[in-house]
């Protein structure tokens, strides 16, 4: 739930980008970058309380690969948005030009997509 709702609040802020609302652009992103610290720390929390280690078997071996790389690319992601986040404050993103901004959040509702997918692949059916 906390990827998910990430994804509305940079879809917030890039609404308020192309209306021009600089400080719901900021807040959007502010939360977003929140909410992506917040899944890498319960990821963490996750990883030092789980049950299993990475060579228990091909379940924990494929749990550790896979939810890490998803975790790295969110850790790189939040860093984007983040780099984004500043730009936005000193004014560098306009209605019209914004791609930085653009990519950003379209790799942040990407790392979304893989959540989703990885979450039943992983948790669900795999658990």
């Amino acid at each position: 739930m906390i990827l998910l709702l990430s994804g509305c609040t940079v879809t917030w802020a890039h609404a308020a980008l192309l209306k021009n609302d600089r400080e719901n652009l900021i807040k959007g992103l502010a939360y977003t970058i929140l909410l992506g610290i917040a899944f890498t720390a319960l990821q963490i929390y996750e990883y030092d309380h789980a049950t299993f280690k990475f060579t228990d078997g091909i379940y924990s071996s494929t749990f550790y690969l896979a939810t890490g790389f998803h975790g790295f690319h969110v850790f790189v992601g939040t860093c984007f948005l983040i780099v984004c986040w500043f730009r936005a404050r000193a004014g560098h993103f306009t209605p019209e030009h914004h791609f930085g901004f653009e990519a950003a959040a379209w790799y942040w509702h990407f790392v979304d997509v893989v959540w989703l997918f990885l979450f039943i692949c992983i948790y669900w059916w795999g658990g």
